[in-house]
């Protein structure tokens, strides 16, 4: 589910002492980015004030502060070489991922954070369509079938929407989820070098627009903290740990385990706020999660045969 989950650093069938223990560190690391990933919804809404365009504008900002210091520590001098490699694939990916953030505050704004979650969710098979689009990527019959139950689990959550007044929420949500994929893509298309550049000019560009269209800056300090705690922990120490994980764990469980975020993320905001989806958004919600996880748990499967294979 992360941009910086874009190759598969599988371990090798029979690992020594030190693959093992990379291993699990590298699961160490998905699980605490996927805690770091799940706070979104209750963060925000311990906002008291500040609007869409304030919190995007200090979560992104908070973002590029810090990933400027991992990249440069990561690449030294060669920094500026590091963001000039992402080329073109690298600008749609930021593009796209700068309206990816930006459509997920909105829509946080506009419904439940179970029903953005479970939408957004549904990322890895949109971006596996639009692969297929795109790269000619082949679509396995499971991701299809998957794709079909999560359609029907959104079209669900939608008329939720429409009962509740929270359709422009599931809109925006589902624009967010769009724009995600778009990005994984054309990570995928770039995989050859780091995509972590990618992710900070889309911190820059989504500062930049919400600087621009916010009407002041001004907020009060708890906002500002709660604004910065988004960009620098659920989005930036999440993105540093999925790419030191990545070293150690198969992409597709490293994907899977991600999935975990879609249950954690209404938790925090039912135990934190008290705020409880509806009976279909929880039946939908429900539909895709399933949907995702089986597809999940087949692409993990497929990845540990093939490396079966590979090591005979």
């Amino acid at each position: 589910m992360w941009p910086g989950a874009v190759t598969d650093k599988a371990r090798p069938n029979k690992t020594g002492a030190g693959e093992a223990a990379g291993y699990r560190l590298g699961l160490s690391y998905m699980f605490v980015a996927t805690l770091f990933t799940s706070i979104a919804g209750i963060v925000l809404r311990l906002v008291e004030e500040a609007d869409g365009w304030q919190v995007l504008f200090y979560r992104s900002s908070a973002l590029v502060v810090t990933l400027v210091p991992f990249i440069a520590w990561r690449y030294g001098a060669g920094a500026g070489r590091a963001f000039l490699a992402i080329g073109r694939p690298g600008l749609v990916a930021a593009a796209c991922l700068a309206g990816a953030f930006s459509l997920f505050i909105f829509a946080l704004y506009e419904t439940t954070v179970a029903n953005v979650v479970f939408t957004i969710g549904l990322s890895p098979l949109l971006a596996a369509l639009f692969a297929w689009m795109v790269l000619r990527e082949a679509l396995a019959p499971g991701t299809l079938a998957a794709m079909a139950a999560s359609v029907a689990g959104i079209g669900l959550m939608v008329g939720d929407g429409l009962a509740s007044g929270t359709l422009l929420g599931n809109a925006l949500a589902l624009g967010a989820c769009v724009c995600y994929s778009a990005a994984l893509v054309a990570m995928r298309k770039g995989r050859a070098v780091d995509m972590i550049p990618a992710v900070c000019l889309a911190g820059v560009l989504a500062t930049l627009v919400s600087w621009l269209a916010a009407p002041d800056l001004g907020v009060s300090g708890r906002d500002l903290g709660l604004a910065a705690t988004l960009g620098v922990v659920q989005l930036g120490f999440q993105y540093i740990l999925v790419t030191a994980a990545i070293r150690h764990v198969p992409a597709a469980e490293v994907a899977l385990i991600g999935r975990a975020s879609l249950v954690l993320a209404p938790i925090w905001v039912w135990l934190g706020v008290g705020e409880v989806p509806s009976t279909l958004t929880l039946v939908g919600g429900a539909v895709v999660f399933a949907a995702i996880t089986g597809h999940g748990v087949l692409a993990l499967r497929r990845s540990r045969a093939a490396l079966s294979r590979s090591g005979e």
